[in-house]
């Protein structure tokens, strides 16, 4: 499976770490993900890209919103603090060693009143040092169950942190996407406010020539305007959808940007196969899945966990210790304890309140819980790798119709301007005919926006979106 973890690292690399200085003794974050989720790997990025200079590539625009997304810091901040809890676990297995280190002072008075010559005083000091060993050597697997948990677990948060970075890149593509759409649907406003301005000047001189009615004129006037507040809005929209980009990217909303590439068909749809394929593709690949097979997994292994801690343990244990009392004769003088001693031991749970007992109902419970998470995770995929696929196959289809729509339009209305400048056609079939080709420019344009949002959506069902998505 393709994955975003190698940006990620390099995203937060530059973060501040509050455990930088613990040391990783077991390696644990050699378990989390390294590599590049993306054909054309440009290694680990900073998230130091400074001010905004010239246009931004897609690319570019989906890499500074990945650095600066929460979620994406998020999902890796929970991965390392899972990544933490496998060494938790492994820890289990070593030997726990425990110095203590002790000193007191006190007054003793014993008073005697049969015979007072027995009776005295005085202060006691008493110092204190010991060593204890203590070695798990076998508990009937709570360790390692433990242990598979937090394994189990680590891929989740692994899984869990793809999905995130998967979710982020289809916003990032699709808010790209979004403003390259307005700022087409500016282009065209603008091309039908000209046209609109063309013919309420042709009108104006068939009216002022007495070649056509004031009602041409006005309707004319009417169209120029409607075409105007078109342009107004347009302009806005492209406006509202830069905006949205700059805050993406942590910059204020009010950057200038500039859009290096255009809105139109990319070719590569060749992850497409067929559907019972592509279905089997999602259930295998979708990280949702494999983050919910891997809870599933952790849920089992909780279970055996549960039952081995009500199980008899043994452990070799070791002690080594010293201590000094500083106290008068009459209660025995100073004396010092050097004791050393090495044995097994061996707990045997007998009595626990029928706590253990609930302990496992729960850990049953929770993998019960877990494998209706992955049924509804997998038909949830299955559901949206089938709507995406059609939404794709439906907006592929929709290109070539609203292609030929813009094209029929475009001709229709050159015939019906060419008519009325001659002074055969009317003003009412020259605003219709203008009519129909803004509609058609803008079916086309919503058409390639949802085009490019059907194919990101589909990658991204399948577990598979990247950058090489995009090419």
């Amino acid at each position: 499976m393709r994955r975003f973890s190698g940006l990620l690292l390099g995203v937060i690399g530059v973060l501040p770490c509050a455990n930088a200085y613990e040391p990783d003794v077991f390696g644990t974050t050699r378990e989390m993900p390294t590599q590049a989720a993306y054909d054309n790997s440009r290694g680990n990025l900073a998230c130091s890209f400074g001010t905004v200079l010239g246009e931004l590539t897609l690319e570019e625009v989906i890499e500074r919103i990945l650095c600066g997304d929460p979620q994406t810091r998020l999902a890796w901040a929970n991965a390392k603090a899972q990544a933490a809890q496998v060494g938790v676990s492994r820890s289990a297995y070593l030997p726990r060693l425990d110095g203590r280190i002790e000193k007191s002072r006190g007054y003793m008075d014993r008073d005697n009143q049969d015979f007072p010559q027995q009776s005295a005083d005085g202060s006691r000091r008493g110092h204190s040092g010991a060593l204890e060993l203590s070695w798990v050597l076998f508990d009937f697997g709570r360790r390692s169950a433990a242990l598979r948990n937090a394994q189990e677990l680590l891929l989740a948060a692994n899984a869990s942190q793809d999905a995130t970075l998967q979710n982020t890149f289809t916003l990032a593509a699709q808010a790209y996407y979004s403003a390259l759409a307005a700022r087409r649907s500016l282009v065209a406003a603008r091309q039908v406010a000209e046209l609109a301005a063309q013919n309420l000047e042709a009108a104006d001189a068939k009216y002022k020539a007495g070649a056509a009615a004031l009602s041409d004129r006005l309707q004319a006037q009417t169209a120029f305007s409607q075409a105007s507040l078109n342009q107004v809005r347009s302009e806005g929209a492209l406006r509202n959808a830069l905006g949205g980009i700059s805050v993406r990217m942590g910059l204020p909303p009010d950057t200038p940007l500039r859009l290096a590439s255009e809105l139109e068909v990319r070719p590569d749809t060749g992850f497409v196969k067929a559907i019972d394929e592509l279905l089997a593709q999602a259930r295998r690949e979708h990280p949702s899945m494999l983050a919910a097979q891997a809870r599933l997994r952790a849920a089992q292994a909780s279970v055996d966990e549960s039952r081995a801690a009500g199980r008899p343990s043994v452990a070799l244990t070791a002690n080594l210790s010293r201590s000094y009392s500083d106290q008068v004769q009459d209660f025995g003088g100073d004396t010092r304890v050097f004791d050393r001693s090495i044995g097994l031991q061996l707990r045997i749970p007998l009595f626990e309140g029928f706590g253990r007992n609930y302990q496992t109902r729960a850990a049953l419970a929770r993998q019960e819980a877990s494998e209706a998470e992955l049924a509804s995770i997998e038909q949830r995929v299955s559901l949206e790798t089938w709507d995406n696929y059609q939404s794709l196959s439906i907006e592929t289809q929709s290109l070539a119709r609203t292609s030929e729509l813009v094209e029929q339009a475009r001709q229709s209305l050159d015939v019906v301007q060419g008519r009325y400048r001659s002074g055969i056609g009317s003003m009412i079939e020259l605003l219709n005919a203008l009519t129909a080709y803004a509609s058609a420019e803008e079916q086309h344009i919503q058409a390639l926006a949802d085009w490019q949002t059907s194919r990101l959506r589909l990658a991204a069902s399948l577990g598979r979106l990247g950058f090489w998505a995009l090419q």
